[in-house]
């Protein structure tokens, strides 16, 4: 169905919205030069839709997320063990973690948000290697659930 994306490079995020607006679950990964090189989709249980789209966060080295849509969840990789470990003491967060024999690869953070498009968009912007990560992926979190003036959930 949609075979023609491979090779091609990576349409904007409104094209990809409406090219799998019927997907519940879709992620498209690119080369370092923009060029899709995998396209995921999956349209079962909530519960595992996740687990079928997404990659090993190791391949995220070479490969980056051009696009991310879970119908429930927002999603992130996290490549530090402790930084992840602390981001899902949150209510709501949880993780996917990776490991070769016992060491850790890298992970995802997934938290619940149903159709949060923005919010996933925001996540995917935070670079992998900024010192600072941890801090601006909270930060997002927060600022799609403000309330009221200063007032926050």
């Amino acid at each position: 169905m949609i075979s023609w994306l491979l090779g091609s490079k990576l349409p904007d995020w409104d094209y990809l919205r409406d090219l799998f607006q019927d997907v519940e679950n879709v992620a498209v990964y690119v080369s370092q030069d923009n060029v899709v090189e995998i396209v995921k989709m999956s349209d079962i249980d909530p519960i595992h839709s996740q687990v079928t789209i997404l990659i090993h966060p190791k391949n995220l080295e070479r490969m980056g997320i051009g696009y991310l849509k879970l119908r429930e969840y927002v999603a992130f990789p996290v490549m530090d063990l402790h930084e992840l470990r602390a981001m899902i003491t949150r209510r709501g967060w949880r993780a996917i973690e990776y490991y070769d024999s016992w060491e850790f690869q890298g992970g995802w953070v997934l938290y619940d948000c149903v159709g949060c498009e923005d919010e996933q968009r925001e996540q995917l912007g935070v670079s992998l290697r900024d010192p600072k990560a941890s801090l601006k992926r909270i930060e997002i979190w927060r600022k799609f659930r403000r309330t009221g003036e200063g007032e926050t959930l």
